[in-house]
C-alpha cells in the first residue's frame, strides 16, 4: 500500500528530472563543434520548446483555459515529433551509443505516435484500429504504473528524452544516461504488453453496440449532468457559462456538484446564486461533499475530519438547500485513495453524524451513498445502508470503466445485480456518476460507455435517475463538452436517451 501511494509522485518527479535533463544536455549537443549542423538545430529546437510545450499540454485539458490557446495545443504532439526525429536521427547518424541510445529512440517513437493519436481524439476524430490500439496501450500502462486516475488525469504522461549524443565525459555521466535507458525500455515493454490488454478493452465497448433503453412509462428517470469543477471557491465564469448552457441544452432533469469542507459562505452564496435558475425551475440538485487534493499525487493519506465535514454539510444544505446530499464522495473509491480505507464503523458514525445535521437544518432532504469499488467492504456498507434502521435515504453508484475497458463496467453491474439480489431494493436507487474516458480510449467508448449504464439502470425498476460526469474537463478528461468548447459524441446520447425516455411516458387525457 505504501508503494502505490509513493508512485504518482514518484512518477511525476521523474518527468521533472527528465525534462530538466532535455534542456541542459539539449543545450550542450546543440553547442558541440563537431555536430552535423540539422542534428544540432533540430536538439536545440526540442530543448528551448519542451518546458512551454508541456505548459500547454497541461492547460489545454481543462475547459478553463483551453479556449485561450485552442490555436497552439498541437505544439506538444509536434515537439514529441521532434525528440523521436532527433532520436532516430542520432541512432542512424551513430552519435550516440546504440546501448542507450536504441531504447530511447524507441520509447521516443512509441509516445509521439501516442500523443498524436492522443491530439486527434481531442479532436473529435476517431483514430483507426491500430492506433487506438496504441493509445489505449499507453494509457493502460500509465494507470499500471502510476496509479487509477492517470487513465483521466492530464498530469500522468511520459515525457520524451533527448538521445545523449557523444560519449559521456564522466562515469557519473554514463550511469545516468544508462539509467535513462533502462527506464525508457521499461516504459517501451510495459506498453507493448499491454497491447492484449487494450485490444481486449477496445472490443468491450463494441460488445453493447446493441443495447437498448428500458421505457419508463411513469416518467420516474431522471437524467442529469454534474457541473463546474469541485467547488472549494468561486467557480470560475467561464465554467458557470458554459455548463450551464449545457444543461439548459440538455433540458437535464437533475445537476450534480462537489463541494470540498472548507469551502466558505461567501463560496456557497455565489454557488446559490448560479443555481438559482435551475432549481427555481424544479431541476433536482444533488450536492456531493468531496475532498481537498483529488487532483495531485498523494504523499500521505488525510484523516477524515468529521467535524469539520459535519459543520460544512450544515452550512451547504442552509445555502444551496439541496434534494440530495451525498455526505461523501465514493467513500471506497476516491475517498480510500485521499484518507485511506477506513473501518465499516468509522463510515457508518460518520454518514449517520452527517444525516442527522442535515436533516436538522432541512427534514426533507434525501441522504446518498455511493459505492464505486465493488469490494467486500463496499458491500458491507451497501448491506448497512440498505437496512431500515441506517439514515441513508437513497443508495446508488459510480461507474466507470478502467485500463480494461467497459470489461470492467459488466463487472461492476454484475456485481450490483448482486447487491440488490441480495438486499431487494426497499429504498430509491440512483447512478450518482457515469462517465467514460474520451482521450483514453476515443470519444466513441465515452459516448458507449454512458449508454451502456444507461441501459442497464433504466431495466432496474429501482433505479430512479443517472448523473453523467461531467459537463466539461476540469482537470480530468471526462466532460461532455471538450476544452475547446466542443460538444463530444457521448452528448448526442445523453441527449437521445432523455428524448426516448420521454417520449415513453404515458400521459393520461384529461377528461
Amino acid at each position: 500500500m505504501l508503494t502505490s501511494v509513493w508512485l504518482p509522485p514518484a512518477h511525476l518527479a521523474l518527468c521533472l528530472v527528465i525534462v530538466v535533463w532535455d534542456i541542459v544536455l539539449a543545450g550542450r549537443i546543440a553547442r558541440v563543434p563537431q555536430a552535423p549542423r540539422g542534428f544540432a538545430s533540430l536538439t536545440g529546437l526540442a530543448g528551448l520548446l519542451i518546458l512551454p510545450a508541456l505548459v500547454v499540454a497541461l492547460a489545454s485539458t481543462t475547459v478553463i483555459t483551453g479556449r485561450a490557446i485552442l490555436y497552439v495545443d498541437w505544439i506538444w504532439p509536434a515537439l514529441l515529433v521532434v525528440f523521436a526525429a532527433q532520436a532516430v536521427y542520432a541512432l542512424v547518424r551513430r552519435v550516440v551509443n546504440p546501448a542507450w541510445g536504441i531504447p530511447i529512440a524507441i520509447y521516443d517513437v512509441i509516445i509521439a505516435a501516442a500523443g498524436v493519436v492522443r491530439y486527434m481524439a481531442s479532436r473529435g476524430l476517431e483514430p483507426a484500429y491500430p492506433f487506438l490500439l496504441l493509445l489505449t496501450a499507453h494509457t493502460a500502462a500509465l494507470s499500471l504504473a502510476t496509479t487509477q486516475a492517470a487513465i483521466a488525469n492530464p498530469l500522468y504522461l511520459n515525457v520524451p528524452m533527448i538521445a545523449p549524443a557523444f560519449p559521456a565525459l564522466r562515469a557519473v555521466t554514463a550511469s545516468f544516461r544508462a539509467l535513462l535507458a533502462a527506464i525508457a525500455l521499461g516504459w517501451s515493454v510495459g506498453i507493448a504488453f499491454q497491447v492484449p490488454v487494450a485490444i481486449k478493452a477496445v472490443r468491450s465497448y463494441r460488445a453493447h453496440a446493441s443495447d437498448r433503453l428500458t421505457e419508463r412509462p411513469e416518467g420516474d428517470f431522471a437524467i442529469g449532468v454534474k457541473l463546474f469543477p469541485d467547488v472549494g471557491s468561486p467557480p470560475p465564469p467561464p465554467a458557470v457559462a458554459s455548463d450551464l448552457a449545457l444543461a439548459d441544452t440538455l433540458t437535464a432533469d437533475v445537476v450534480g456538484i462537489v463541494v470540498v469542507p472548507d469551502v466558505t459562505n461567501q463560496v456557497l452564496d455565489s454557488l446559490a446564486r448560479a443555481l438559482d435558475q435551475l432549481q427555481r425551475d424544479s431541476t433536482i440538485l444533488i450536492v456531493t461533499l468531496g475532498y481537498r487534493g483529488k487532483l495531485l499525487p498523494e504523499l500521505r493519506h488525510v484523516p477524515l475530519d468529521t467535524r469539520a465535514r459535519v459543520a460544512a454539510i450544515r452550512r451547504i444544505v442552509r445555502r444551496l438547500r439541496p434534494d440530495i446530499l451525498l455526505p461523501a464522495e465514493d467513500p471506497y473509491g476516491v475517498g480510500e485513495r485521499l484518507v485511506g480505507r477506513l473501518q465499516l464503523p468509522a463510515w457508518e458514525e460518520y454518514f449517520t453524524d452527517a444525516a442527522r445535521a442535515a436533516k436538522s437544518v432541512d427534514r426533507r432532504i434525501r441522504i446518498g451513498l455511493a459505492a464505486s469499488a465493488f469490494d467486500s467492504r463496499d458491500s458491507a456498507l451497501y448491506a448497512w445502508a440498505a437496512g431500515p434502521a441506517s439514515p441513508i435515504d437513497i443508495l446508488g453508484f459510480s461507474f466507470y470503466p478502467d485500463r480494461r475497458g467497459a470489461e470492467a463496467l459488466d463487472a461492476y453491474t454484475r456485481t450490483a445485480d448482486r447487491w440488490m439480489a441480495v438486499v431487494p431494493p426497499a429504498k430509491q436507487h440512483w447512478v450518482f456518476a457515469a462517465g467514460g474516458y474520451p482521450l483514453a480510449h476515443g470519444e466513441a467508448s465515452q459516448a458507449q460507455a454512458i449508454w451502456d449504464i444507461l441501459a442497464w439502470a433504466t431495466a432496474h425498476p429501482a433505479i430512479k435517475g443517472l448523473l453523467v460526469y461531467e459537463a466539461g474537463d476540469y482537470g480530468q478528461a471526462r466532460g461532455l463538452r471538450s476544452p475547446s468548447g466542443r460538444l463530444r459524441e457521448a452528448t448526442i446520447y445523453v441527449m437521445g436517451a432523455m428524448r426516448a425516455l420521454r417520449e415513453a411516458v404515458i400521459t393520461t387525457p384529461t377528461p
